[in-house]
């Protein structure tokens, strides 16, 4: 059995990758995972988690990249969690790496199995071109854990009742909702340039609404992880799921944020 995770995020452009890779390293922290963090690419969006213990390096298409992260990787057993964003446009070159340096069956060999997050929106390309490709590729060698993105809608007809659905099901894929957020909130929690946990302190440059909105979207998506057993153990963190929901409960404070949805319409 696969005790270690290796989860990269995946899909079509704007979709939500980068955000949810952040909302994972914020568990990761609360948790406090042995944790690498990797990009894809030319930008780095996950930079400004580099001052919260993480080393985020670039990882890149290479039989040298390669070999410079399962010798990492071999060199430090004790790594828990790998965390990749990949940009959308890398797919295919992805493809081609796994291919040429046999990825998948390395990490395997490594005690890593290998995670598909795939955030999707309401458009057709999410499923029939990003999704298709993944599963046609990879098959039953890795999981795969579907993200309805909210911010969208809560309707996704190009997946729900699909083909796609079918084979993702197939092969034990999983889905989860993503809560959405006000249009403009999202450029707002952008132009802060802080980590999302920083920004529920009293002393974040948000307001208190600002902040419980903030606060509830976290925690709705982090207990819809570690309250499901299959989710946990596809994201690295199944060691304990009794002892992750405990901390997740401990980790509320009663006195914060009981806020409804309704105020995501105020404009900020």
């Amino acid at each position: 059995m696969f005790r270690k995770r290796f989860v990269i995020t995946s899909g079509d452009a704007r979709v939500g990758k980068s955000t949810t890779s952040r909302l994972l390293l914020e568990l990761y922290l609360k948790n406090k995972l042995n944790v690498r963090v990797f990009y894809h690419g030319y930008r780095n969006k996950l930079l400004i988690y580099q001052t919260k213990c993480f080393d985020i390096n670039h990882l890149g298409f290479s039989r040298g990249d390669s070999d410079r992260l399962l010798l990492d990787l071999e060199m430090f057993p004790k790594i828990e969690v790998i965390l990749t964003d990949m940009p959308g446009q890398n797919l295919r070159e992805f493809k081609f790496f796994d291919r040429d340096v046999s990825l998948i069956e390395n990490l395997n060999c490594l005690g890593y199995r290998v995670t598909f997050l795939h955030p999707i929106s309401h458009r057709k390309d999410c499923v029939e071109d990003y999704l298709q490709d993944l599963y046609q590729h990879f098959g039953s060698q890795v999981d795969y854990l579907v993200i309805k993105n909210h911010y969208f809608g809560k309707q996704f007809r190009y997946y729900e009742g699909s083909k796609f659905q079918a084979d993702i099901e197939k092969v034990n894929g999983l889905e989860l909702s993503l809560g959405g957020l006000h249009n403009d909130f999202y450029q707002l929690l952008e132009d802060t340039g802080l980590p999302y946990a920083q920004l529920v302190k009293t002393n974040s440059p948000l307001n208190t609404i600002q902040r419980s909105i903030v606060f509830n979207w976290m925690d709705d998506f982090h207990n819809s992880i570690i309250s499901n057993a299959i989710a946990s153990n596809y994201l690295g963190l199944s060691k304990n799921c009794t002892e992750l929901a405990s901390v997740g409960v401990n980790n509320q404070n009663p006195s914060n944020f009981d806020v409804t949805e309704d105020v995501e319409s105020e404009k900020w």
